[in-house]
């Protein structure tokens, strides 16, 4: 969700590492149809293996599917109406994550406007996921002006100990920021102690947003978005390397340190590049993942802003985009579905 970046970005993200931009990645699998999003989280409905996808706007738009590839149809909102969330944006909301814990399917969401530090996370909880069921609890953590992170981009994972951990964290305009975490109460819904940088580039003006983290092994792997995200003019694209792309680091700790593969931390200016433009594919991010009940894969979920569209490199018309994950390495490789 960035609007503006200047050649400080560029240099920040060539500081990431992407010397590697050349590397060659899969396609996303092929769609029934189009299906546009922004910042997906995709479960499936432990009852029968349904697919819900969850997007930015729409107050947290839902689409379903039988298939991955679809056809998608969309069926409704997280929220019916207004987040309770009162705070600029909460008619807009952002970055839906969705996890099921405790018996329930829980839905944190965003809401803030672009550019301000006015921000708060909320939480919605479902026994279904189906539109209509959501019960918004309102405000779980917030952001004002001066704080040292802003609250939107959340993702909930499960640490060592069996409790909650909450990681957020947005591009920041005008104040040092990047990926935060902190703790939350066993009821999923109130903040214990202070909030914690897990990722930082050092680079003005330190372009990482959308952090997600999932264990895998023995390691919970922190993968985050960098660069331009949106309002790409086809006339006029940022040089070749500043746009969204996936990075990733690792930790044998939910709460780090995270390092990348050459043993950086995350803190100073590590990412291991994941996934990043190709073919038809730009600007690739707002990143999740999940467990494909039906394959047994992990898969990597992405928006994607298409190359070839009736507005060329607009992302008005961003879509899904799905890869399996060979985690044979150690390291997240994206492979075809």
């Amino acid at each position: 969700m960035l609007r503006s970046v200047g050649f400080s970005v560029l240099l920040g993200l060539l500081t990431l590492g992407l010397g590697s931009i050349a590397a060659s990645f899969p396609d996303p699998l092929s769609l029934s149809g189009t299906v546009l999003i922004h910042d997906p989280s995709l479960v499936q409905r432990q009852s029968d293996g349904k697919y819900y996808l969850f997007t930015t706007h729409n107050h947290g738009g839902i689409l379903t599917a039988t298939n991955l590839a679809g056809p998608w149809t969309s069926v409704g909102s997280i929220l019916s109406s207004d987040s309770t969330i009162n705070l600029p944006g909460r008619d807009d909301i952002w970055a839906p994550d969705v996890s099921f814990h405790n018996g329930q399917y829980y839905a944190y969401y965003a809401v803030s406007t672009f550019g301000s530090q006015a921000s708060g996370i909320g939480l919605a909880t479902s026994s279904s996921l189906d539109p209509g069921t959501w019960t918004d609890h309102g405000q779980v953590f917030a952001s004002k002006s001066g704080d040292p992170y802003n609250a939107i981009d959340p993702n909930v994972v499960i640490d060592e100990k069996g409790s909650p951990v909450l990681t957020f964290g947005k591009f920041p305009w005008a104040f040092p920021s990047d990926i935060y975490q902190v703790n939350l109460g066993s009821n999923f819904q109130t903040v214990s102690g202070s909030a914690t940088q897990v990722s930082f580039n050092s680079t003005n003006p330190q372009p990482e947003e959308g952090a997600f983290v999932w264990k895998h092994g023995n390691f919970y792997y922190l993968f985050f978005s960098s660069g331009l995200c949106c309002g790409f003019d086809a006339n006029a694209l940022p040089p070749a390397g500043n746009e969204y792309k996936v990075f990733v680091g690792r930790s044998s700790s939910a709460h780090g340190p995270f390092l990348d593969k050459s043993g950086r931390d995350l803190r100073q200016t590590g990412g291991t590049l994941v996934l990043a433009s190709h073919g038809n594919v730009y600007a690739p991010g707002g990143q999740s993942i999940f467990t494909d009940s039906k394959s047994g894969k992990d898969v990597f979920v992405y928006h994607y802003v298409p190359v070839k569209s009736a507005k060329p490199y607009s992302d008005e018309f961003a879509t899904l985009g799905l890869n399996a994950i060979d985690w044979s390495s150690g390291w997240p490789v994206l492979m075809s579905l």
